[in-house]
């Protein structure tokens, strides 16, 4: 069993995007998914609400569960909410085995990340002997200066791996309100996406040295 968390203390980040992907893309490949989301807003649920009933089924809960099972083709995929620091912070990262935080192209995002960055880092032995974290740069325009600044400044955060870029396009909108994933979408049209994709599925399937 594996469990990934999709956290950033900042709101607008893509969290739920990137949470509600993952777990369609793993669906699809014959896991039993359970989508916990934790935000007050419920934005992942309401995706899940949406979904249709001929594609592969996701469980959604709006709490940790309290068991984890063992099985290896069982995943866990947990939004969080904005805002999350300190004992509760700790909290939800000992659940989980893999982290992303996805981080937008903007001067507001990218302070936030860092302050985030260093309140993860303060955990100490949490982070070292409990989970693996890595960085997203989430919702890019290739070519612009942001863009570039983002890069950089992911390319350089001492200790925490930086896997991939999503770009900013339609396809995640469009998936949003049917209640399913990029790879459920056609492949020619989402052929760019599932590329970009590639590194932190791969990076997710990696075993902690």
């Amino acid at each position: 069993m594996s469990s990934i968390m999709v956290i950033n203390a900042k709101g607008g980040s893509g969290k739920t995007t990137i949470s509600t992907n993952l777990a369609a893309y793993y669906a699809v490949n014959s896991f039993n998914v359970t989508l916990v989301d934790l935000d007050p807003q419920a934005s992942s649920l309401n995706w899940l609400s949406s979904r249709p009933i001929t594609k592969a089924k996701i469980k959604g809960l709006s709490s940790l569960p309290n068991k984890t099972s063992s099985k290896v083709n069982d995943i866990t995929i947990i939004d969080v909410p904005a805002a999350i620091y300190g004992a509760r912070l700790e909290t939800y990262i000992k659940k989980a085995r893999k982290i992303i935080i996805p981080v937008l192209p903007s001067p507001i995002d990218m302070s936030a990340a860092r302050d985030f960055l260093k309140s993860i880092r303060n955990l100490g032995s949490v982070v070292r002997n409990r989970t693996d974290i890595c960085l997203v740069a989430n919702r890019c325009r290739a070519n612009t200066n942001i863009f570039e600044e983002l890069d950089d400044y992911l390319v350089n955060e001492r200790g925490i791996r930086y896997v991939s870029a999503f770009r900013d396009n339609t396809n995640y909108i469009n998936a949003a309100k049917k209640g399913i994933g990029i790879f459920e979408m056609g492949q020619s049209m989402t052929a760019q996406d599932r590329e970009e994709w590639k590194p932190l599925i791969s990076w997710l399937k990696t075993k902690r040295k």
